[in-house]
């Protein structure tokens, strides 16, 4: 069975980003209302970042490529081989910036040991999958937002010097944690290669390399926009 790296939606979906509301539903048409047509029919109304979602350029950087420019030129981005590993151990760290958070900022060793782990090498994938093998999660089961989990620039410099690398994907709400600065220097290394997704749900999905479909909703000239990423193993592609 294929997994589901989108946790499932509900009005109850926290907010990450101060958003009010992650999602929102409001009723259009209802079959229990007589004077409107025969069907149920809503409006949906997300806040992507608080939500499984794609990012692009233009996320952090003026006049950066938005998703329309990746859907028309390299689609490819969006879908095939990816790997997921998951770091092992404790390396976290009391934030000194903000009270009641910790961070794991991934050092090029320990990441260079996951990507060994995960696929007996350590050469960098296409597609990267990132989380921790034991992550707190909320009571929702999604990655605890209070634990930070951000790569280092030199882990960041070492996955762009693969040239086919074009994806990276991570448990966390974010791939910079920097409260004190208007700088995203993580997410600006990673967008000269990859887009990047966030808030993946990589409970449950054991390490090694699946084929990844991870198509966002096609919005023009979007900085980012909600997915829901599926991986599946060699056995399901095999037709």
């Amino acid at each position: 069975m294929p997994y589901i790296l989108s946790p499932i939606i509900t009005e109850q979906t926290p907010a990450l980003w101060n958003e009010g509301s992650a999602y929102k539903k409001v009723n259009i048409y209802s079959m229990d209302v007589e004077e409107h047509p025969p069907v149920n029919y809503d409006s949906h109304i997300l806040n992507p970042h608080s939500l499984a979602h794609a990012e692009f350029e233009a996320h952090t950087k003026k006049n950066g490529r938005t998703l329309d420019h990746y859907l028309e030129n390299s689609p490819e981005v969006f879908y095939g081989k990816a790997l997921v590993a998951k770091l092992k151990g404790r390396h976290w760290q009391k934030s000194d910036d903000v009270q009641g958070v910790v961070i794991w900022e991934v050092s090029l060793e320990q990441l260079k040991e996951a990507l060994s782990q995960a696929q007996g090498h350590e050469q960098v994938p296409e597609k990267l999958l990132l989380t921790v093998a034991d992550m707190p999660t909320t009571p929702m089961g999604t990655h605890d937002p209070n634990y930070v989990l951000i790569l280092s620039q030199k882990a960041a410099d070492y996955l762009i010097g693969n040239e086919k690398f074009n994806l990276y994907g991570t448990s966390w709400k974010s791939s910079d944690f920097a409260p004190k600065s208007k700088d995203r220097p993580i997410h600006n290394t990673l967008f000269q290669k990859a887009i990047i997704l966030e808030c993946l749900n990589l409970n449950g999905v054991p390490e090694g390399e699946y084929f990844l479909s991870a198509f966002p909703l096609a919005l023009k000239g979007a900085s980012e926009s909600p997915v829901c990423p599926v991986l599946f193993t060699k056995e399901e592609m095999r037709f």
